[in-house]
């Protein structure tokens, strides 16, 4: 800057003035702008070169753009305007064979995820049937300790079971006499008063 100011033939008193006019300015931007001001330009010089930065960026990807275009436009007119008719059968005939090949692998992925879900499902239905099974062989035994909560969890699980069955259109038999043995053993529970809860005195 100061040799700008040399070029331009001013004193020396107006030089140093100039300049240490212009950093104060640029001082006092960095403070606004640090205070969340909006500031001009010529008091923060730093904007100006950012902004010109960003010009010249959006200008180098104009270019980048219209120059893939162009390649994009002249590759089209080489597959389409080509006056060579075996060519362009050939290259459509690789696209077609690619486009079957896709086809096949995505029916083969269609194929292992229905499978995939077919055993997670699987593995579900056992997982709360045995749930549901096993809670049946504990609780006919009347003189094992149960609490209510045990019961409200295996209720919500023979829901979810249930919903699952229904859902996907299979045949349920297999807890019927474990959920009969569960609800009758709760209602003697509730009869009797004697859940965990109830016997330790937690509801009273």
């Amino acid at each position: 800057m100061i040799e700008y100011i040399e070029f331009l033939n001013l004193p020396a008193t107006i030089a140093i003035v100039t300049v240490v006019l212009f950093l104060i300015l640029q001082i006092i931007g960095e403070l606004l702008e640090f205070k969340g001001k909006i500031v001009p330009e010529f008091i923060k010089i730093r904007k100006y070169f950012n902004r010109k930065k960003t010009e010249r960026e959006m200008i180098n990807d104009a270019f980048i753009t219209l120059k893939d275009v162009k390649t994009a436009f002249a590759e089209f007119n080489t597959h389409y305007n080509s006056d060579n008719i075996r060519m362009r059968d050939q290259w459509i005939k690789s696209v077609n064979k690619k486009l079957e090949q896709n086809d096949i692998w995505v029916k083969e992925l269609d194929k292992k995820l229905d499978k995939n879900n077919q055993d997670t499902l699987s593995l579900l239905i056992d997982s709360k049937r045995n749930t549901i099974i096993n809670f049946a062989s504990f609780v006919i035994d009347e003189k094992k300790p149960v609490t209510r909560e045990q019961y409200n969890r295996i209720f919500k699980i023979y829901e979810e079971y249930e919903n699952i069955i229904l859902n996907n259109k299979l045949t349920n038999g297999e807890v019927d006499i474990a959920i009969r043995i569960i609800k009758e053993s709760y209602e003697k529970h509730m009869k009797h008063k004697s859940f965990v809860e109830d016997v330790l005195g937690y509801n009273a």
